[in-house]
């Protein structure tokens, strides 16, 4: 395999252990008002638990901190090619401490010790066994086998804790025209996959406008024999459907709504933006068991979110497209007249913690400041704000951005410098006194 003139040094690591299990999602009361916690009014509608989140429990100077220096931090700008990172799609950490991350600009899996120390590579760029195309996810099994998705290829791969692949899944939906998107997460031995729905994928719609479409299926991919079984369906990514005489554009729709989704063992969290109603499904069943919900009302978009969001826009192109100034605002005039949503997002993602804790990521961006996440125990409870370190990457854009790997006592992520060199750091979190 070529890796950009150096060879991939493989080191066996062989370990046996257990690896323990995450909590179940909203765990909440089956029925009435029992349990209900302060600021949290617990009910049940039809056999399904609800949370509604009123009030944080966390006083001013109580709750969890993340610290503000790193543990460990794996990348350099220049030197070792061995620590240079492009485009990490997801770094997990090991039963050992251990790191493993997956870069998608050369396609490698590469781990690290518990002190930063390259251990091995393995993968690479390319279309045999075990190279990737274009990798877009990394996952952990049980055992510290580690699991890679390659959304160009449509391939699952599946590589033994020394990196050594141990076997290839053709990912093949069983839903007419249906095309697989993204991996979202890890259940078990199940793949937890994102799905154009073939319900929506087969034609252009009729109909002109703001549109839901193409819609989404959440599916799950046995890893031992690949087959696909349907969870739940959901309205696709808010766009806009325009015609030109015969031809058909779909656009983007600006501040548009659509939604995110968490994977915890057995559970699917699922939420759209436009609302604060987080939704635990079942992943065997297809059910919703549980939902949390807070009553948040809508922000509309003024024009200074409309300025701050071209103004972006053209800092984007200067720093990352090769134009200039000037050549970035004539190609930024247009877009105030493109369609956008007429109120903000809700949120901007979700995520869930080693334990079972939703970690809920407030919408940010047009001139609003990054904030804190929310975060709201296993029983619905909402326990406060937690801050986590300005420039790391936080929540979760299926295909495009890293997650953070949320442990019992650690945050693990990508990091972004002023010139956009890219590190993975291990925060600690601590908890002490919440």
């Amino acid at each position: 395999m070529d890796h950009g003139g150096r060879g991939c040094l493989l080191m066996r690591w062989v370990r046996t252990g257990a690896v323990s299990p995450l909590l179940a999602l909203f765990a909440l009361p089956a029925c009435g008002v029992a349990g209900a916690q302060t600021g949290t009014l617990h009910s049940d509608s039809a056999g399904v638990a609800i949370a509604t989140a009123v009030e944080p429990v966390w006083g001013p100077d109580e709750g969890w901190i993340v610290s503000e220096q790193p543990l460990l931090e794996i990348g350099t700008a220049i030197g070792d090619p061995d620590y240079q990172l492009h485009g990490v799609v997801g770094a997990v950490r090991l039963s050992t401490g251990d790191i493993v991350l997956g870069d998608g600009g050369s396609g490698e899996l590469r781990r690290y010790d518990r002190g930063g120390t390259f251990v091995w590579c393995a993968a690479g760029e390319g279309e045999g066994p075990g190279e990737h195309r274009s990798l877009s996810f990394l996952g952990v099994l049980a055992g510290d086998s580690l699991v890679s998705y390659d959304n160009r290829l449509w391939r699952v791969q599946i590589f033994a804790a020394d990196g050594e692949l141990a076997r290839t899944i053709r990912v093949e939906p069983p839903w007419r025209e249906s095309r697989p998107r993204s991996a979202v997460g890890v259940s078990g031995r199940q793949l937890i996959m994102n799905f154009t729905d073939g319900a929506y994928g087969g034609a252009w719609p009729e109909v002109e406008g703001v549109v839901r479409w193409p819609g989404i299926r959440i599916g799950t991919l046995d890893l031992s024999d690949g087959t696909i079984h349907a969870v739940s369906d959901f309205p696709g990514q808010e766009g806009v459907i325009r015609r030109y005489g015969e031809s058909v554009a779909h656009i983007g729709y600006d501040f548009g709504k659509g939604p995110q989704f968490a994977v915890a063992p057995g559970t699917l969290a699922a939420v759209d933006t436009e609302a604060f109603h987080v939704r635990s499904i079942s992943l065997r069943e297809g059910s919703t068991a549980r939902i949390l919900r807070r009553d948040i009302a809508p922000i509309p978009v003024t024009s200074a979110h409309v300025d701050a969001e071209i103004e972006e826009y053209i800092e984007t192109n200067v720093t990352y497209g090769g134009v200039s100034r000037a050549q970035a605002e004539e190609m930024a005039r247009s877009r105030r007249e493109d369609p956008r949503a007429p109120t903000l997002p809700i949120l901007r993602s979700i995520r869930l913690d080693a334990l079972g804790t939703l970690w809920v990521e407030p919408f940010f961006g047009a001139g609003i400041e990054v904030g804190p996440f929310e975060v709201f125990a296993a029983d619905g409870t909402w326990l406060g704000s937690v801050s986590v370190p300005p420039g790391l990457e936080r929540g979760f854009i299926p295909d495009f951005a890293p997650g953070l790997e949320i442990g019992d006592d650690y945050l693990l992520g990508v990091w972004s410098d002023a010139q956009g060199v890219e590190y993975v750091r291990l925060y600690s979190l601590e908890k002490d006194g919440s």
